[in-house]
């Protein structure tokens, strides 16, 4: 059962919210330091970490699944996000070279279908990041 976004937006507005996007966007930048010319989908609730990688990004999309609701993203910007259904993402095959899954995996009653989904999307050096509560 997904998590309300409205409900995600407010815990990473709290003080420990700030705290755990700081300390994951520090750890996903390590991971991926070189973003040049890539394309990058966050799926799930992955804009509090996407708004770090839009500087050195060709281009970074959001899409959150429809049974979590969508809010706008990035902020005072035009908007860069999609309610889609996360078992049929709106994406050319191979159209991807990073996909960062946040807030998905643990809430997804689809995990095969959007995992597939994710595999379609990514190109042949594409790679996956997946940030998921301990």
């Amino acid at each position: 059962m997904w998590t309300d976004v409205i409900d995600l937006r407010d815990f990473y507005d709290s003080p420990l919210g700030r705290v755990a996007r700081r300390v994951i966007r520090r750890r996903i930048r390590a991971i991926w330091p070189d973003l040049d010319g890539q394309r990058v989908l966050g799926l799930g609730f992955a804009t509090p970490y996407l708004g770090g990688l839009a500087d050195d990004a060709d281009r970074i999309l959001a899409m959150m699944p429809a049974a979590q609701g969508v809010i706008h993203w990035p902020r005072g910007a035009p908007g860069r996000v999609a309610l889609v259904d996360e078992a049929e993402l709106p994406l050319p095959d191979l159209s991807m070279d990073r996909v960062l899954l946040v807030h998905a995996l643990e809430h997804t009653e689809l995990l095969r279908p959007m995992m597939r989904e994710v595999w379609r999307v990514l190109n042949d050096s594409g790679r996956l990041m997946v940030v998921a509560p301990n």
